[in-house]
């Protein structure tokens, strides 16, 4: 194995969270913080001191990385990355313990949304931005992932979408990405500032809409202050976070244009079409889910069919954003366990099988249906205009099955350590899915719904659970069959 691949890839990792340091540090400037400031300020400097440090030691080897080795890197980058981010946690809020700022920090990183850290002082706006800036870095740094390496190994279907990379300087690290890494990054922030120009109009105050936005462009499910609920907020602050949940839970690189980005072309993509199926039809069902539980109509109340969307909407996108207090009761939990186990897009910030592997299960069930009373009859599938064949669909079986294996080990983990199964399962899934927040639909000790005190379920956890779970998000975001051939080829390494 060659270091030289795992260093440049940390060094990169560690030089952006130095930069996103400046963030909570204008902010503590402009509210007069001076000791939070220094504590960001420090902290940046030192993070930006070590990428500096590993990336002199190892960027000027020349190596052409194998696979394995690009994989190993990035998994290594996850779980590093955050260690750095979680000593401003411990800066800002000395009485917070550095194992669960770390694991505030892995949640972030890899948009989980779950929150330990439950003090006072950690929910002022300068800690609050603070996570919604690492939130929006994991989300930009998940989709380079995506594009760059994800798809071109075409892991579990990936192949078929995977997207031509225009030319560019093959000069530097990055070489030909250049071009590609740029339009990403024009059409993320271009989305995100969107976002932030539409709540401010709303009514919100700039650290908040920059917080809310940050989180949702990202499907972080961070709402500011604690847990402001969306249907709570008005109509047009709805609208605005309902669009970059959907922008998020989408196709990035067909935003960016990378791929045609016509209108008509958005559509013939199948993916885009199960996405908009499942958030208008599934709402829909959601809607008349809570007017039922509820004792009402499919109208009663304000606006259901719309919170119903909203609600299918912040599960599709694996963001779990608390629509209102109505849906935690209502909705139960095996459905919501059931859509973000599916999540959104592939190439989108959205974490979850995916829905492209989820039509590609149901098309080759279909076809196997189709031939059991044809035998042997040639029955064509295809996604998208482009044949899918047996190997494929080896490996998106393999990854369905992995993720339900490891969320059984990573819920037995849990139990076994003290938390009770029905959280231990919601949290499993949560932390493969990268959707935290979704334990708030899980039954809490007085029978009902944990709602929006998640954090501080996750702040009671044990300290081994929660290392489990970090373990079980930087999986999930990797994609699990890719964590799964790291860890396969280091015990075979060790053999």
């Amino acid at each position: 194995m060659s270091f030289a691949t795992v260093g440049v890839v940390v060094a990169a990792a560690l030089a952006i969270v130095a930069v996103a340091h400046s963030v909570p540090l204008l902010v503590a400037l402009s509210a007069g913080q001076a000791d939070q400031a220094l504590v960001f300020a420090t902290t940046g400097l030192l993070t930006a001191f070590v990428a500096g440090a590993i990336g002199f030691a190892t960027g000027g080897q020349k190596h052409r990385p194998i696979v394995a080795e690009r994989l190993l890197a990035l998994a290594i980058a996850w779980l590093v990355a955050p260690a750095f981010g979680a000593i401003a946690f411990v800066g800002v809020d000395p009485d917070a313990l550095y194992a669960d700022a770390y694991f505030d920090a892995v949640s972030a990183l890899t948009t989980t949304g779950a929150i330990s850290i439950t003090t006072d002082v950690s929910l002022s706006p300068v800690v609050m931005i603070w996570r919604a800036t690492l939130q929006w870095v994991g989300g930009l740094a998940t989709l380079l992932m995506s594009m760059v390496v994800l798809a071109h190994l075409g892991l579990a279907g990936l192949s078929i979408r995977r997207t031509p990379i225009p030319p560019g300087n093959t000069s530097g690290p990055f070489g030909r990405y250049w071009p590609a890494i740029l339009a990403l990054g024009v059409s993320y922030g271009g989305i995100t500032l969107a976002g932030v120009v539409g709540l401010l109009v709303s009514g919100f105050d700039l650290v908040s809409a920059l917080a809310l936005a940050f989180s949702a462009v990202a499907t972080g499910g961070l709402m500011p202050h604690g847990g402001v609920l969306i249907a709570g907020a008005g109509y047009l602050p709805a609208i605005v976070v309902g669009f970059m949940l959907f922008a998020g839970a989408t196709n990035n690189m067909r935003h960016a244009g990378l791929t045609r980005r016509l209108p008509g072309a958005y559509w013939n993509d199948p993916e885009f079409r199960y996405g908009v199926f499942a958030v208008v039809i599934g709402g829909a069902v959601l809607a008349a889910l809570m007017a039922f539980v509820s004792g009402g109509g499919v109208s009663g109340g304000e606006i259901t069919l719309g919170r119903g969307i909203l609600w299918m909407l912040s599960l599709v996108s694996t963001s779990v954003h608390p629509v209102d207090e109505q849906g935690f009761a209502a909705i139960p939990l095996l459905v919501a366990l059931c859509v973000v186990f599916v999540g959104g897009s592939s190439m989108s910030t959205a974490g979850g099988l995916k829905l492209m592997r989820f039509a590609l299960l149901l098309k080759q069930g279909a076809r196997e249906i189709s031939r059991l009373s044809h035998p042997h009859a040639i029955v064509h599938s295809d996604f998208g205009g482009r044949a899918f064949t047996m190997p494929l669909m080896r490996g998106v079986w393999a990854m369905f099955v992995l993720l339900l294996v490891f969320a059984a080990f990573v819920c037995a983990a849990l139990t076994a350590d003290g938390l009770p199964f029905e959280q231990a399962v919601a949290a499993s899934v949560g932390a493969l899915s990268n959707a935290g927040p979704v334990l708030g639909f899980a039954s809490g000790a007085d029978g009902t719904a944990v709602a929006l005190d998640t954090a501080g379920v996750y702040a009671q956890m044990p300290v081994v659970s929660k290392f489990v779970l970090c373990f079980a998000m930087v999986a999930g975001r990797l994609e699990i069959l890719a964590f799964a051939g790291v860890i396969m080829g280091l015990v075979a390494r060790e053999a």
